[in-house]
């Protein structure tokens, strides 16, 4: 972290693409005192940086820029999602560019949020958290579980997708089974509001236990880890220390 002391609990939230984590960021905030940190927007932000902008230029040229001078992300898009070694060559140049940029505005935004110690909570939403390497940021992650058909849908009709091009980008991303054995929780996003009501329950029962939890002797386990008291349909795991296999950060 930066320069503020950790008071208020940052909560990233995790899970497949169109899992409809910045929907149940939201309503979070529509309920209760939290501040939420999008990454998405930082990201486009950041495109419009003329640092980045004149590293972007050098490295692809005119082919990704608009007419107007701007970076276009479509076209950085195709270039960057999917799983073949061209792709996974670009997109971590795309990385060396934008996410020093993009890390260094989220964390600036939790120090920011940190001097309101009224908040219950920072909400980082960011769908590439873990792979960008900033769970250690979080205090809690939760992954949001969504059927892939109610993904699909969704994915449609926000940004015209078709489920070919969900899975190109989810391609780009961690497996769901490790993002969700790398989360403190699971919740479920099957329904209208359930997702935002669970995580209401589960940020309650973690204010309740802060402090109060002694892991055994001799265990080596986060403070953040210990286990609430969980609504019915909801699961508790607790992720390793350490991720040997997390070294593929993209936060864009």
């Amino acid at each position: 972290m930066m320069g503020v002391a950790r008071t208020v609990p940052v909560v990233g939230l995790v899970g497949g693409v169109g899992s409809g984590k910045s929907h149940v960021a939201a309503g979070l905030a529509a309920q209760r005192n939290v501040a939420v940190i999008a990454a998405d927007p930082i990201g486009h932000e950041v495109l419009r940086r003329p640092a980045v902008k004149a590293q972007m230029h050098q490295r692809w040229g005119d082919t990704v820029f608009t007419a107007d001078g701007e970076i276009d992300r479509a076209r950085v898009g195709s270039l960057v999602f999917g799983d073949d070694a061209a792709s996974r060559d670009r997109r971590q140049q795309l990385e060396a560019i934008t996410h020093p940029e993009i890390t260094r505005e989220v964390l600036r935004r939790i120090d920011d949020y940190q001097a309101q110690p009224d908040l219950e909570a920072i909400v980082l939403d960011a769908a590439l958290l873990l792979e960008a390497g900033w769970r250690e940021f979080c205090d809690h992650v939760v992954f949001i579980d969504s059927p892939l058909a109610d993904r699909q849908q969704r994915v449609a009709a926000s940004r015209g997708w078709s489920a070919e091009e969900l899975a190109r980008r989810e391609a780009s991303q961690w497996p769901l089974e490790r993002k969700r054995g790398a989360s403190d929780a699971v919740i479920q996003n099957a329904g209208p509001d359930q997702a935002v009501g669970q995580l209401v329950q589960l940020l309650a029962g973690w204010r309740q236990e802060a402090g109060r939890f002694t892991p055994p002797a001799g265990c080596d386990v986060r403070a953040h880890t210990a286990p609430p008291t969980l609504p019915d349909g909801m699961t508790v795991s607790r992720p390793p220390i350490h991720d040997p296999g997390g070294n593929n950060p993209h936060a864009s």
